[in-house]
């Protein structure tokens, strides 16, 4: 009889003290969400009321598109980190377990002294960013999922501004749905891997040199030189090209040239100064020191060691030979995957979005054609940083997986003209004014 009490006070000792671990677990994966969850909130809804003026109209919309943003960022990232079977095998990033587990690595190093892991120059940001908040509230990878969900979230509003500030109201409008359903613009910054915050960094980097061509302030000149070197700790030889093109828009993009030049110079001092106490330093040297021999290893490795590699034989070590290339690998990184290139069912989830990228490009095209007769330069702060950028990517990248992934820096900074193209559309059956007072109807 003894022993039978004793067994059932063990039982239950190990029930409560399941249930009790249970409770601790759970509690620290709710406040993991939580925290960052409501601290994200209120920082969109302040960036919104920063970015878009009440008086337009536009204000509950881009509130609304940003939260919806958010939370399905979250909701799919969420899912696609936790699921298995065909999902992971179709949609979760590989690299999102090595983020992971390098970032507790360095937990360990601050809280227990373990070796410090040794990690790759302009791309140690991200890592850090995890363990800060592993650090902060434990080491549970949905607080990474929030943040990322609402870096993406930002990019609504910001690039909401930027189409407004260059290309008027009614063109921003069409910024948010473009943004929130286009496939690539979920699937990757969802996940926990560094694409959130370097197209937020983009679009903020845009945003503000947007405002430095429409007025010379101070602020927007630190926004851009500060996102230029964050970004240089992600992604140092994108960083490296657009941060050249960027300055390049804002010293030729101002009506002014002596204003626009005067602003350009203070970006590039900005920068300068921020790179000499240390911030984004590895990357730019990292990236200043990597030759087109070097280049051409990493893209002939990406082309041979996945299934969706192409142009292995293409030899880029060259400047004659990089030139050769460029022009047809410019076309492949813009249009890429074209259908005959598709192979396996592994690359299946890229037929949608490059079925809308395609839908897309004609309203590029428009909006780039009538925004040079709009704004004239100043389109310059968009389309060079977007011109170098994708220059860079069609010589280093060597498989569709890749160059889907990283297209998307390219399409941040192209959204604006996007949507401008959009905005110009006629509908059938729109009544048009040919002449005054004729009115004529467009079958």
């Amino acid at each position: 009889m003894l022993n039978v009490v004793r067994g059932r006070g063990l039982l239950a000792a190990a029930l409560a003290g399941g249930a009790l671990g249970a409770m601790i677990v759970f509690l620290g994966v709710g406040i993991a969400f939580l925290a960052p969850a409501m601290s994200a909130t209120l920082l969109l809804l302040l960036l919104v009321r920063f970015t878009t003026p009440p008086e337009e109209g536009q204000y509950g919309q881009v509130v609304w598109w940003t939260l919806a943003s958010f939370g399905a960022h979250f909701v799919f990232g969420f899912i696609v980190t936790n699921a298995g079977g065909i999902v992971s095998m179709l949609l979760k990033a590989p690299d999102a377990l090595t983020y992971n587990y390098e970032a507790l690595r360095i937990t360990q190093h601050w809280e227990k002294g373990f070796p410090f892991p040794t990690l790759p120059s302009g791309k140690e940001g991200y890592y850090y960013l995890l363990a800060g908040l592993y650090r902060v509230f434990g080491p549970h990878a949905v607080a990474g999922l929030v943040v990322n969900a609402a870096l993406a979230a930002a990019i609504v509003p910001l690039t909401a501004d930027t189409t407004r500030r260059l290309f008027g109201r009614q063109a921003a409008v069409w910024v948010p749905p473009v943004v929130v359903l286009m496939p690539s613009l979920m699937l990757w910054p969802s996940q926990l891997i560094k694409e959130a915050p370097i197209l937020f960094l983009i679009a903020v980097a845009a945003n503000a040199g947007a405002r430095v061509t429409e007025r010379f302030r101070f602020a927007p000149l630190v926004a851009v030189a500060g996102s230029m070197a964050l970004l240089l700790t992600l992604r140092g030889y994108v960083a490296l090209v657009l941060a050249g093109g960027l300055v390049a828009g804002i010293a030729v993009g101002r009506r002014e040239l002596l204003g626009g030049v005067s602003a350009g110079v203070g970006v590039a001092a900005i920068l300068i100064l921020l790179l000499s106490f240390g911030l984004g330093y590895s990357g730019f040297d990292a990236a200043v020191n990597t030759d087109l021999a070097q280049a051409q290893v990493v893209r002939r490795d990406l082309a041979l060691t996945a299934s969706s590699g192409f142009d292995a034989e293409v030899d880029i070590s060259t400047s004659r030979q990089a030139l050769s290339y460029l022009p047809r690998g410019l076309v492949t990184f813009i249009a890429g995957p074209f259908p005959w290139q598709i192979r396996g069912v592994r690359q299946l989830p890229v037929i949608p979005d490059m079925l809308i990228w395609w839908g897309l490009l004609p309203s590029l095209w428009r909006g780039a054609r009538e925004g040079r007769r709009l704004i004239g330069r100043r389109m310059l702060v968009l389309v060079l940083p977007a011109l170098t950028t994708a220059c860079l990517l069609a010589l280093a990248i060597g498989n569709f997986g890749t160059l889907v992934r990283e297209r998307m820096q390219l399409v941040v900074l192209l959204i604006p003209l996007i949507a401008y193209g959009l905005s110009l559309r006629k509908p059938k059956g729109v009544e048009e004014r040919t002449q005054p007072g004729e009115l004529v109807r467009i079958a």
